[in-house]
């Protein structure tokens, strides 16, 4: 439930009761109750151990998108650590003394915690929670302080760019083209196949959703910047590509392609110096090497940000790359004289990758390859890639230092990226699951300037009325016009892309709810032996417009329990209300419901 405080009004000894959510909706944080959590799991963990031995538990990818402080994730462990004792005993017909049941089992939740389980949420806070909780939650006597520096990230599962290709015959080389790029769904290419040889990546094309500011109160309010979005978003998206920028992107995918290549084999190995030994129950300890949480720490700031490192990693340049694409999504309006033009585009993607060199301005006092890589193989990188610094790149060009605050700001997450090494040796996640937020996106300007002053919120007031206060309102509070575009650009942005169908396919026509959202993110970032479990309400079951998306559901659906809130389990919504606890997979349909 939103926080109720009391906030002072003008008027003399009157203050004003009023509700202020809007932070922790933004965040999507809220609690599910844990016998919810334990029922999701038992049952999720009934399909997906069907036929898995001991060590194939020890093997399994779980990933909460949407964690909060990783309840589901910690009750996972706990299941699935007892399955292994479970069957391992059976298998090795050999029991555990009963006095050393706990210390077996936590040193089980240790390595699944250490080495299997994988989370993103939007909240930073609720990272360091999810931390210290799977930390205490498998501590014991004599363990190791795990490291979750490439398992948990802050991030936005919903937004971000994927491994996903167009033909290049889908894109116009003439203004009387009807069908685009951007009206069909791109093919994905996994990580273990190879990509096409004339193909371009999604996130290298313009998108007409991208800064499609609509909002009649931000047209009034900054007519000048609005015009010039609407003229850019002509020329970007909507012009015929000569056919030498046809050919420009397909040697971009092909050198995108390259580094990603190079980035999952960097990552393996990062993944390999940055997990400690640990031996469990019928299982021999392995052959890692046990390092520093300080030395972990260096070797991803260093191999995989770049911090401090003259030559910018794949990953960073990858990022870089993903992150524009994203921006141009939820552009700044106060900046719209820095939207680039197509040649300014396809140029600075050039130089972000490497593929066209530009001389630094000086010669920077910092070393050129990471301490902790071997200068052979850095030099080699260099030979192949060519020597690209983003640091100074983004300091001296605007345009790509907005784009750096804007993908901080928003926290774009791209899966096949940061989890590049999963999806290779993986092909994704063998388990997601979660209870994902249940918010519609919706800009209400009442949200912003509510805080600034309550009667927004609390009155009814006619169009003339109301832009007088919101005039008076701006001129009092002088960083309040810059927060109520930034809030906007947020939201109609994130609609925009939630709604793109070059995104999300399967919810053509629907009315975007967050919760909707993530179940195509679980079904595509899993493998094809997965399982996602999630609690999410019963909405797509009876969506008129919903069709497609309701046939994909049932094809996958395996187990859903359904629930009347009747107990106020979740009190932010009427006790009158159902959802329900869905099971999918990708094997024939089983359908068991319970009300």
């Amino acid at each position: 439930m939103p926080t109720a405080v009391i906030v002072p009004h003008k008027l003399a000894n009157r203050c004003i009761y009023r509700l202020a959510g809007r932070d922790r909706q933004n965040s999507a944080s809220y609690y599910t109750p844990e016998s919810l959590t334990r029922c999701l799991v038992k049952y999720s963990l009934k399909e997906l151990l069907k036929d898995k031995t001991a060590d194939d538990i020890l093997n399994l990818k779980i990933c909460e998108p949407a964690m909060g402080s990783a309840a589901f994730l910690n009750e996972a462990i706990n299941q699935l650590a007892e399955a292994y004792l479970e069957i391992k005993q059976k298998e090795l017909d050999r029991r555990i003394k009963q006095e050393d049941y706990l210390q077996e089992k936590q040193k089980v939740k240790m390595l699944l915690a250490d080495r299997n389980v994988f989370g993103i949420d939007l909240n930073p806070v609720a990272v360091e929670l999810a931390e210290v909780s799977l930390w205490l939650n498998s501590i014991y006597q004599g363990a190791h302080v795990p490291w979750f520096g490439m398992q948990l990230h802050c991030g936005n599962s919903l937004i971000g760019a994927r491994r996903q290709v167009y033909d290049p015959g889908l894109i116009p080389q003439s203004n009387r083209h009807k069908n685009y790029w951007y009206d069909n769904e791109p093919q994905r290419v996994l990580l273990t196949e190879q990509l096409p040889e004339k193909s371009i990546f999604h996130f290298l094309l313009p998108d007409p959703g991208m800064a499609n500011y609509t909002d009649k109160v931000i047209k009034q309010l900054a007519p000048d910047n609005i015009k010039k979005i609407k003229d850019w978003q002509k020329e970007f998206c909507k012009e015929a590509y000569e056919e030498f920028q046809i050919e420009q992107l397909i040697s971009l995918s092909k050198k995108i392609d390259e580094l990603w290549q190079r980035h999952v084999k960097e990552q393996r190995r990062m993944r390999n110096r940055t997990t400690d030994p640990l031996a469990v129950f019928g299982q021999d300890e392995n052959k890692l090497q046990r390092s520093k949480l300080s030395q972990k720490d260096k070797i991803l700031a260093q191999e995989r940000m770049s911090e401090g490192v003259g030559n910018s990693s794949a990953y960073r340049r990858l990022k870089l790359v993903m992150d524009y694409w994203c921006a141009l999504w939820f552009w700044r309006i106060e900046q719209a004289d820095l939207l680039p033009t197509r040649s300014e585009y396809l140029m600075e993607l050039s130089v972000i990758l490497g593929e066209m060199p530009i001389a630094p301005e000086k010669q920077l006092d910092i070393p050129l390859f990471p301490e902790t890589t071997p200068e052979a193989e850095a030099q080699e990188f260099i030979t192949k890639h060519g020597s690209v610094n983003l640091t100074m790149l983004c300091s001296r060009y605007p345009r790509l230092q907005l784009v750096e605050e804007i993908a901080k700001e928003k926290r774009f997450f791209h899966w096949e990226l940061e989890f590049a090494d999963i999806f290779a040796d993986n092909n994704g996640f063998d388990f997601i699951l979660g209870n994902s937020p249940w918010i519609k996106i919706e800009w209400h300007e009442g949200d912003v300037l509510g805080d600034a002053e309550p009667l927004f919120v609390l009155r009814k007031f006619s169009a003339s009325k109301l832009g007088k206060l919101r005039e008076e309102t701006f001129t009092k509070y002088s960083q309040l016009q810059a927060d109520y575009f930034n809030v906007y650009e947020g939201l109609e942005g994130t609609q925009d892309f939630l709604n793109a169908y070059q995104n999300y396919p399967l919810l053509k026509g629907t009315q975007t709810n967050l919760f909707k959202c993530f179940l195509p993110q679980g079904w595509s970032n899993s493998n094809k032996n997965a399982i996602q479990g999630f609690l999410h309400p019963e909405g797509v079951y009876d969506d008129p417009k919903g069709g497609h998306f309701r046939k994909r559901i049932y094809q996958t659906l395996k187990l859903h329990f359904q629930f009347q809130n009747e107990l106020n389990l979740f009190t932010d919504i009427d006790h009158h209300n159902k959802f329900s606890i869905n099971i999918y997979g990708s094997k024939k349909t089983i359908l068991i419901l319970l009300i």
